[in-house]
């Protein structure tokens, strides 16, 4: 870093450094500034200029000869917020004088608290046996990692197979996150478990068995063990490919500091001040990191370092990605002065940006987190002779009046002289962003969507992912039918239920494969036909189908734009992107709009800055982005208004550090904005981390007792904490406003059954506009049914399942299931009590539908599955793992997507007869060429290196037929050899090309198909697995019994 000389004229008192900035400071703002170089920490309410505190901070402590300017270190979250903090500080210091002259003052003294980190490993994790560079991966490219994680697992996995199996990477991830968030590993789970498993095994009973709660908490334990094995081995493809989170470079950092206290002395003495800025977003790793360099126990020279932290708890809204709260209320303790004393607390109160009104609702809003113990917020005021703002507030009847006025207000708001620009509409969630959108572009006002999550909901951008969806995996129908009933193909219900019924029928009934990769996966896997087929391919080949005619025309030349896209599903992703776009006919619409401020446009924006973990941006890794932006909301970078002259809509999240002059605050509603927890308590929730191994655990709630009454007392302490998580939201949201603060709420919308209520927020700002005069009330008090019920809802099906939802319902009935409910159904569906006689007719109406579905259930519950008469190896497997799985599979077929696992193998498979050039049906399938990819050309190599390369088999994919315990079994040998060792005369083998579990029951199919077409006793065939990459035969016993238990037991289930 560069020594910057100090002019001849330095700063010697406040007065001199208010003349040099021309800024007139407060009193608060001046202690802050001139502080004496020990540690301390400001409480900086929001709009109270702590960037300017800060810059103005440095230039004091270099003006006054107190450190240069290279020896001052600010860290911040984001490189945005570190740019800005650099410029302002150079700024301050150009203009104060109090320097040479040399440019560039600043940018080298802020950085983000994960480049620090970064940084630390790099400079100095030599010491610690780190002597490379890895890729850092963040968003989706960690989702797709955690998933080849998932799918290579060997398994079984009791606990994690009730869940779908897509939702496991997404738990895998969470688990890791917090894992490394809180400095803990996943054998100090373990242990934390065992002992969370004996308190449980010792709590209360009802009748013999653990209550609900407790039970869930058993089985939650079971699950975590699992996922701390995927956990692991996730941690160590990632060390194996040479890529990290910020997340595991804050954990090295850690480790390197603790081990190695050298670089602590060398950075005490490279930095003589360190500024930390919105400290109350910091995790508890990084606060462990920061207390390791620049403080120390009593009386080490590490003590009383002249650290700073700035933040304000009531603006710590990002608790749910790591950030632990209670870092900046125990900050003083924490960085203690040379004397043992305490830090030194600041405030900085005095906001400059809003109009008292609007602070006095900001303060109203943070009363329940200034009344909770050890918040230590501040109270904000407006200096003397500010605007006094201006607080309005509207109810309505329905959500579409309520979007329709915020609409008009925009409009009316900006004839007035507010440029589009300084206007914001703040949601709690992305769902309701689309409608919000639209009203405003029917009224011609210039808006931006700000963050990927609500973009992806707009009509216009929902088509685009959905057939990317398609291109990627035929298999996608919700998004096929989404397509299909959308406007652009327009195709009815009716004719979707018979494409439906096609679908269905060449399942049962497949036809022969047409192409060279459907002809490979049927010879070589024989895998059964419903296992493959989907609306897709009903699409391709509707047939007899009763469709109407412009349905079968239409879906005639869908098919054809669908060929026409596949051609190209191999280009670059932001040229596929345009092709769909055009084949979609949004291509006329961006052209003609042009600039940022088309949805469209921003869209192929934000895909052409995409890039996958490998370097290259893949259709996958791109749908995966999408996903989690919209799942997930950690997708995408942090998005960054624009500049251009629109109104800005966005979440709430995504607004904190920005201001406008007219805020909107719609959708106040109870239950949307505070919303409810989503967040589920540790001892039923198997991917969060156990409170108690928190590095926050002192400032957050506990569990008391290991009983079904303590962890229902735990839930509410949850909530309570929830809530004040809300308090926060709405205080952030409220406190962006400089001129005007809007709120609006509505009673009903579309499919309600219940009015809804406002949200305490919504009173807190209703009430503050009453006493102004400016509460417009439009809603009809009194209704007791929604008034638009007849607005038809609109919704895709297939839908694809929630994971929690599917495991809830899940769970559900395997209660049903359990209690073995087998009563009559109208004794069943009664339940005995007092009804007033106006509600009689509608409660005798709920008995007949229950009546009507107990016997629907009953008559479904007695519903038996016949097995068919021939059964792939494969579905005889999974009659006897989960014979409840095959009978869904044989009542609806359903298509499954093959794996990247069972694709390499098919191509093993299709190699292994090429290279023994044995004749089957296989020779006119195997192309004369074809891609190499490294993973092939492992599994190649180690073939080679292994003990069966210079061993010739018998046959190869060896075709069989027998009838068992009454059924016809099928299926292909992958090879059998001369064996003459140990007594057989025959070796029966299954490659397994990946560390999947192996089932002995496969290799008996194989053994008694193969003594059976050579007419030998089954005991002289040896049958085993062969571990390619390994090069490890292991022989299995696997006698014919095990094929009539499976069958016998399927039977009978």
């Amino acid at each position: 870093m560069t020594v910057h000389p100090l002019r001849r004229h330095p700063i010697r008192t406040p007065g001199q450094l208010v003349n040099a900035l021309q800024i007139p400071f407060s009193d608060e703002q001046l202690s802050a500034i001139t502080a004496p170089l020990e540690p301390a920490v400001i409480i900086a309410g929001a709009g109270s200029g702590k960037t300017t505190v800060m810059a103005a901070r440095v230039v004091w402590l270099v003006g006054t000869g107190q450190v240069r300017p290279d020896q001052v270190l600010g860290l911040t979250f984001t490189r945005k917020a570190a740019a800005e903090l650099a410029a302002r500080v150079a700024a301050a210091l150009d203009r104060a004088g109090v320097l040479d002259g040399q440019e560039g003052q600043g940018a080298e003294l802020v950085m983000t608290y994960d480049s620090f980190a970064a940084r630390l490993v790099g400079e100095f994790g030599i010491r610690v046996g780190i002597d490379r560079e890895p890729v850092m991966i963040t968003g989706a490219s960690r989702f797709r990692l955690a998933t080849r994680v998932v799918a290579n697992a060997p398994g079984p996995f009791r606990h994690l197979s009730r869940l779908l199996h897509h939702s496991i990477p997404e738990r895998v991830l969470t688990l890791d996150a917090e894992l490394q968030s809180h400095l803990v590993t996943p054998d100090q789970v373990r242990e934390f478990d065992r002992r969370v498993e004996q308190g449980l095994a010792a709590a209360p009973l009802w009748r013999g068995k653990p209550y609900k709660d407790v039970a869930s908490a058993i089985a939650a334990t079971a699950e975590r063990e699992e996922l701390l094995g995927l956990v692991e081995d996730y941690q160590e493809l990632k060390r194996g490919l040479g890529v990290v989170e910020f997340a595991d470079q804050l954990r090295e950092a850690v480790r390197l500091v603790t081990l190695v206290p050298q670089v602590g002395e060398e950075l005490r003495q490279r930095f003589s001040v360190v500024l930390l800025d919105e400290y109350q977003d910091t995790s508890a790793a990084q606060a462990r990191l920061l207390r390791e360099l620049f403080t120390g126990p009593v009386g080490s020279p590490a003590m009383g370092f002249p650290v700073t932290a700035v933040g304000d708890p009531y603006q710590a809204i990002y608790g749910w990605r790591g950030a632990a709260t209670g870092n900046i209320l125990e900050f003083p303790l924490q960085f203690r002065r040379s004397d043992g004393a305490s830090a030194e607390r600041q405030t900085l109160s005095i906001n400059r940006r809003s109009g008292h009104r609007i602070l006095e609702v900001g303060n109203a809003l943070a009363a329940g987190l200034s009344a909770a113990p050890g918040e230590q917020g501040v109270a904000l005021v407006a200096p003397d002779g500010a605007p006094a703002g201006a607080v309005a507030a509207a109810t309505f009847d329905t959500f579409r009046d309520e979007v329709d006025w915020l609409a008009e207000t925009v409009v009316a708001q900006h004839e007035g002289g507010t440029p589009w620009r300084e206007q914001a509409v703040l949601l709690r969630r992305n769902a309701s962003l689309s409608q919000v959108f639209e009203a405003l572009r029917e009224r011609g006002v210039p808006v931006e969507i700000v963050g990927l999550g609500g973009l992806l909901a707009l009509p216009e951008i929902a088509p685009v992912v959905s057939l990317l969806r398609i291109l990627d995996d035929v298999t996608a129908n919700p998004d096929v039918v989404a397509l299909l009933t959308g406007p652009r193909w327009g195709i009815g219900l009716a004719d979707i239920e018979a494409l439906g019924a096609r679908a269905r029928a060449l399942a049962e009934s497949p036809t022969p494969p047409e192409g060279f990769d459907e002809a490979l996966a049927h010879a070589v896997t024989q895998a059964d036909p419903g296992e493959t087929v989907c609306l897709l391919d009903a699409v391709a080949n509707p047939g007899d189908a009763p469709l109407s005619p412009a349905a079968r025309g239409r879906l005639a030349r869908f098919h054809a734009e669908l060929t026409g896209l596949r051609r190209h599903a191999g280009d670059p992703v932001a040229d596929l992107v345009t092709r769909v776009i055009a084949a979609l006919g949004l291509e006329a619409e961006l052209l003609a709009a042009g600039g940022h401020t088309n949805q469209v446009a921003r869209f192929v924006d934000e895909v052409a800055s995409y890039v996958d973990v490998d370097g290259d941006g893949s259709l996958g890794g791109l749908l995966a982005y999408l996903d989690a932006e919209e799942e997930h909301g950690e997708g995408l970078q942090q998005a960054v208004p624009s500049a251009d002259d629109s109104v800005k809509l966005m979440t709430v999240h995504r607004a904190k550090g920005l201001e406008w002059d007219t805020v909107y605050l719609p959708s106040l509603v109870d239950r949307m904005f505070p919303s409810e927890s989503r967040t589920g308590a540790w001892p039923t929730k198997a991917d969060t981390l156990p409170a108690p191994l928190r590095g926050d655990a002192s400032s957050i709630p506990q569990l008391g007792e290991h009983t079904k009454d303590g962890i229902a007392a735990y839930r509410e302490a949850l909530k309570d904490e929830h809530r004040l998580a809300e308090d926060r939201l709405a205080y952030v949201a409220a406190t962006r406003a400089k001129r005007l603060l809007i709120a609006s709420s509505h009673i009903w919308t579309p499919g309600n059954v219940r009015p809804r209520r406002e949200s305490p927020y919504f009173a807190v700002i209703r009430e503050a506009a009453e006493r102004l005069g400016s509460f417009l009330d439009a809603a009809t008090r009194g209704q007791d049914r929604n008034p638009v019920p007849a607005e038809p809802a609109r919704a895709a099906w297939p839908v694809a399942l929630n994971p929690e939802a599917l495991a809830a319902r899940r769970e559900a009935a395997a209660l049903v299931r359990e209690a073995g409910v087998q009563a009559d159904p109208e004794a069943w569906a009664w339940r005995s009590g007092t009804v007033a006689e106006e509600d009689a007719a509608r409660v005798a109406a709920w008995d007949d539908s229950a009546v009507h579905l107990a016997r629907l259930l009953a008559r479904r519950r007695d519903r038996a599955v016949e097995l068919p008469e021939g059964l792939s190896a494969t579905a005889l497997m999974t009659l006897s793992r989960a014979p409840e799985e095959l009978a869904g599979t044989l009542l609806r077929r359903m298509p499954r997507r093959p794996s990247p696992q069972a694709r390499l193998g098919i191509r093993f498979h299709a190699w292994l007869q090429e290279r023994f050039e044995l004749p089957s049906a296989l020779d006119e399938l195997v192309p004369a060429e074809g891609p190499v990819d490294e993973e092939f050309a492992r599994l190649v190599a180690a073939f080679e290196a292994g003990r069966f390369a210079s061993l010739s088999p018998i046959g190869v994919e060896v075709p069989f037929v027998m009838r068992r315990s009454g059924v016809v079994l099928r299926g292909r040998i992958d090879a059998v050899y001369d064996w003459r060792q140990g007594g057989f005369a025959y070796l029966v083998v299954d490659w397994k090309t990946s560390n999947a579990a192996a089932d002995a029951l496969q290799l008996a199919v194989y053994r008694q198909a193969w003594a059976e077409a050579r007419g030998v006793d089954p005991s002289v065939v040896a049958a085993g697995f062969y571990h390619v990459q390994a090069d490890r035969l292991r022989l299995v016993d696997a006698p014919a019994r095990l094929i009539d238990e499976a069958i016998s037991a399927g039977v009978q289930q």
